[in-house]
């Protein structure tokens, strides 16, 4: 089973928040919580309700974890990486653009 993105970028904005204060020892355990957490969601959410989109709620938490990350860094000065294409614009559909 793979890990959720959501973890894996929760886990990273865990590490941004911390710095350079974390040791290897709380490394290792965010690493096994997150799997554990992943694990538990993939088993438990689809039995509670099997119409939750479990895939688009993942990659919705990944992208706000990503921007949360995204704007501590561009706060402290650090680099940002840019963020990747959706699927609309690497799919070549035209991007949407909002209504005023």
């Amino acid at each position: 089973m793979d890990e959720m993105t959501a973890v894996t970028a929760l886990e990273g904005l865990i590490e941004t928040v911390a710095g350079k204060h974390e040791s290897a020892a709380v490394k290792s355990d965010l690493a096994l919580v997150g799997s554990a957490v992943s694990l538990l969601t993939k088993a438990l959410l689809p039995r509670l309700d099997p119409s939750i989109n479990l895939s688009a709620m993942d990659a919705g938490l990944a992208k706000a974890f990503d921007g949360i990350s995204d704007t501590i860094r561009a706060i402290e000065g650090g680099t940002v990486q840019p963020a990747p294409a959706s699927d609309a614009t690497a799919s070549g559909a035209p991007a949407e653009t909002p209504q005023a």
